[in-house]
């Protein structure tokens, strides 16, 4: 609780702070005196380095290198604070309507990685450009500008001017939030930006602003959208992080300093003058650090790899509590997992414990939500989610859940299932009264210990519940196509139901995004959760003050009590993170809401 109080007072500060930005010049940044290289060990890289695409982790490590000058950062500590490097001042103002606008200025000295200038139409850009809805026929999903004045309008293609943005000078510009989406717990994220460029974007475009707003004129949008869906977000060439892109080739990001750089939200420069970030096999990443093939592998979660690196000379470790989780994903409205009681079910054909001695060997535990064990809300309820029931490998209770669904006959449809002749060797199976096998068809990836563990205990527990199981293996960004957009596939080319997964958490944790079912059919939501309680849930969640901290924690306490009545994903672990790196790296203080990447600017080597 006192890290989330500190968190509220420096969102407070925040908005007051003015012309406190360090003083960096001009000119473009000298390379380091030696010149360096950092190969990272990742899983599959998709090579999408674009947000609004259902990137994996992997790839947004590379777009955390590439993109920078957002107006508000998260710290190391979880905290999110405004960017003095990009932000020279901010003010608030309130109408009397309630419609609340922050104004920007912006620095003057700020640049793209081509030495151009990066302005206050780049800001205002991205805002417009986000929430057009030629973004959206361009195949992306965004949140950008929700909470302003004119959104919905303006997304919808009713307009093509948004009320709630205005370009004010070539430095400054103005956002005003709707009265209708406030308060909100987590205010800034309605108006925090990050440029991009819109001569890149957009060749020949221009920005017209006036008293009902702002537009992009100019343009074929529709094109310039489907181009760049198309082109920059596999190669963004133009960019304003600590790193330019050079090339995505043979599983690897290849990235060089960027000189014109003026610093993260701490002043702070890179060191490094090349990263590369390798998919690498992840059964072999941490024995390729110790022979030192890789400088750093992270988020290591398997304790014997754990040993060995901790035990080898030449490498050092550092870890940190998961904000995040891991757990078997389910598709919430396709075939049998439709029907809470399979999904119930399904988390008692595995013995969870196992799978965690397996893979972590000690290192993380058993969770019981959405949730992981560096969240302060979970450490605000801790008694209260550590009594949720405890799902365990119990066939007479997952019996007990299947006979209540369309699946409990013979094979003839009629003849109820009698549990006792379930069998290990599967010959016995649970029947709807079409006459349809009750198969669960489950998507893993290669190399995986968790799909592993997994594989061995639907395998051998799920013919006794008279569940027909299957699993295909393949690579991590088909599992990812086949979890974030089999809802839009053709009828008849969908099949998996199950995919073992993990994800981790933002700072401004809103699972409206992922939950409501105002995401329905899209990847946001890619369980495809559709409950009139959890839109409930998750409205009331965000609809608080920043300083209404004991009420954010009991709703969140209620999301995680109705997400444990739906189980759209059984969860498995939390557990600890381990980087683990060769001894020559230096500055590896990751922590759970700052990967590697987020604090490239204090790694050296």
């Amino acid at each position: 609780m006192r890290k989330l109080t500190c968190l509220l007072l420096v969102l407070v500060m925040a908005l007051a702070v003015v012309g406190c930005a360090p003083k960096t010049p001009t000119d473009p940044t000298p390379p380091p005196p030696v010149e360096t290289t950092l190969v990272v060990g990742t899983a599959e890289i998709s090579g999408n380095f674009l947000a609004g695409f259902g990137n994996n982790a992997y790839d947004v490590m590379v777009r955390n290198l590439v993109f920078g000058y957002e107006t508000y950062s998260t710290s190391p500590a979880g905290e999110i604070v405004l960017n003095p490097t990009v932000v020279k001042a901010v003010e608030t103002e309130t109408d009397p309507d309630g419609n609340k606008t922050y104004t920007f200025t912006i620095h003057e000295d700020l640049k793209w990685n081509d030495g151009t200038p990066v302005t206050a139409k780049d800001f205002v850009f991205y805002t417009l450009w986000y929430a057009h809805p030629a973004w959206v026929e361009a195949g992306a999903t965004s949140t950008v500008g929700e909470g302003l004045i004119g959104y919905q309008d303006y997304k919808k293609g009713d307009t093509d001017v948004f009320a709630g943005v205005k370009l004010l000078g070539d430095y400054q510009y103005a956002l005003t939030i709707d009265a209708s989406r406030l308060p909100y717990f987590f205010e800034t994220t309605y108006v925090s930006a990050m440029p991009q460029p819109m001569a890149v974007w957009a060749p020949g475009a221009t920005i017209e602003s006036g008293t009902a707003g702002a537009k992009i004129v100019g343009t074929d949008l529709v094109k310039a959208a489907s181009d760049v869906a198309a082109g920059f977000r596999f190669a963004p060439t133009v960019t304003a992080g600590p790193y330019k892109f050079v090339e995505f080739t043979n599983n690897a990001a290849t990235t060089t300093i960027n000189p014109h750089f003026k610093g993260n939200f701490e002043g702070k420069k890179p060191q490094i003058t090349h990263v590369i970030v390798r998919s690498v096999n992840q059964t072999t990443d941490v024995d390729q650090v110790i022979a030192g093939e890789l400088d750093l592998v992270t988020g290591v979660i398997e304790g014997a790899k754990i040993e060995r690196a901790k035990s080898d000379a030449n490498t050092d470790v550092n870890f940190y509590a998961r904000n995040g989780f891991g757990g078997v994903f389910l598709h919430c409205d396709f075939g049998p997992t439709a029907n809470a009681d399979v999904r119930h079910a399904m988390a008692y054909l595995m013995d969870r414990d196992e799978i965690i001695a397996n893979v972590l060997e000690g290192y993380g535990s058993v969770t019981n939500g959405y949730y992981g064990l560096a969240q302060w809300m979970y450490e605000d309820n801790k008694e209260a989610i550590d009594a949720f029931p405890h799902f365990s490998r119990n066939i007479t209770k997952a019996n007990e859940l299947l006979d209540k669904t369309e699946w409990k006959f013979e094979s003839n449809g009629t003849t109820p299932f009698d549990a006792s002749k379930a069998n290990a060797a599967g010959t016995y199976l649970r029947h709807n009264a079409a006459g349809e096998v009750l198969t669960i068809k489950h998507f893993g990836t290669d190399n995986n210990p968790v799909t592993d563990n997994v594989e061995i205990q639907f395998k051998a527990n799920m013919p006794l519940a008279g569940v027909n199981f299957t699993i295909d293996i393949g690579d991590f960004d088909a599992l990812l196509a086949h979890y974030y957009y089999a809802y839009d596939l053709p009828a008849g080319e969908r099949k998996y139901h199950s995919f073992n997964l993990a994800t981790n958490f933002s700072v401004a944790f809103d699972p409206y995004y992922s939950f409501h079912s105002d995401w329905l059919g899209t990847w946001m939501n890619a369980n495809q959760v559709n409950d009139p309680v959890i839109d409930d849930i998750t409205v009331r969640l965000r609809e608080l003050e920043p300083t209404q901290v004991a009420e954010y924690s009991a709703i969140w306490l209620e999301f995680q009590e109705r997400f444990y009545e739906l189980l759209p994903i059984i969860p498995l672990y939390s557990n600890q993170y381990y980087d683990v790196f060769n001894k020559n790296v230096k500055g590896v203080n990751t922590t759970p809401f700052a990967n590697w990447s987020a604090i490239i600017c204090d790694i050296s080597k």
